[in-house]
């Protein structure tokens, strides 16, 4: 078998794509005909074993996509979050017709519930794999572990956007024949390619979750990310119950404010403070804030 085979056929075992091993394959033939009338094991000696040499490039490979990727899916993120405050602020200026003024209320408090949680869950989970991205810029290779552990933090948050988007276009839909057709429309289509761009952001995550990594080590967690949390590191029902009071307080808070009464203020804490434990029960594990 020869050396260009053996490295061939080892990218091909770590599922690295066809285009970047043709790619690769093409430069190192050329890379050997320059060496033409060296020995093969002259040639072992200057590149290396065929499979180390390719397991390293996989292994950079991963890890510099799946960092691509958790900033891709930040970048996507910030962008479906604009394209909400646009559509809520010209319908701030048309004026909310109020949530039982719709179509049918089974259209508009799924709505306002999905977009509560799918943006706070994007928020989250798109500055943790952000963060983690950013931190581990100059490193060549990360372990297989942390790897997974970024992909799921980037889908966890693209998946809160695209909850988003998907609220967005129920309010269309809830409201069409009570608001404008120009909000309408620039709000489905802010939707629209809201969907378009969170969907190409979750390729660029999936092609950094193609390439098999056998690189050992942790994962790394919520507590190395933000140190100081690491008093918690072990505790992380302590971290969900002081987490849980702080959002549930400043919403209270809030809305107290905004709305000039403490009773609704109370309400919306509350609800604020039962959708951060679910979200904490179900997500913390993927994010790294729990085991």
């Amino acid at each position: 078998m020869s050396w260009l085979t053996e490295f061939e056929d080892e990218l091909v075992a770590r599922r690295v794509r066809r285009t970047v091993r043709e790619r690769l394959v093409a430069e190192l033939a050329d890379h050997l005909e320059c060496e033409r009338g060296w020995e093969t094991r002259l040639e072992l000696t200057r590149l290396g074993a065929a499979r180390e040499i390719a397991g390293q490039y996989a292994d950079e490979l991963a890890a510099d996509e799946t960092r691509r990727g958790a900033l891709v899916s930040f970048g996507a993120l910030a962008l479906t979050a604009l394209a909400l405050a646009v559509s809520q602020l010209t319908l701030g200026g048309v004026g909310y017709p109020g949530f039982d003024h719709g179509l049918s209320a089974a259209l508009s408090l799924p709505a306002i519930l999905t977009l509560v949680i799918g943006a706070q869950v994007a928020l989250v989970a798109g500055t943790l794999a952000a963060w983690r991205a950013l931190r581990r810029r100059r490193e060549p290779v990360l372990p297989g572990a942390e790897l997974a552990l970024l992909t799921r933090r980037s889908r966890v948050a693209l998946g809160g956007g695209f909850a988003v988007a998907a609220a967005l276009a129920l309010y269309v839909v809830d409201f069409a024949t009570t608001l404008p057709v120009w909000w309408l429309v620039l709000s489905g289509g802010l939707a629209l390619g809201s969907v378009a761009i969170l969907a190409a952001a979750w390729r660029s995550v999936s092609l950094g979750a193609e390439t098999l990594v056998h690189l050992a080590g942790a994962a790394g967690d919520l507590y190395e990310d933000l140190p100081p949390l690491r008093a918690l590191r072990g505790h992380p029902w302590r971290l969900w119950g002081a987490a849980t009071v702080a959002c549930g307080t400043a919403m209270t808070l809030f809305e107290w404010h905004a709305e000039r009464s403490l009773s609704e203020g109370l309400q919306r804490g509350i609800a604020e403070a039962l959708f951060f434990s679910v979200c904490f029960a179900a997500l913390g594990r993927a994010v790294g804030a729990r085991r």
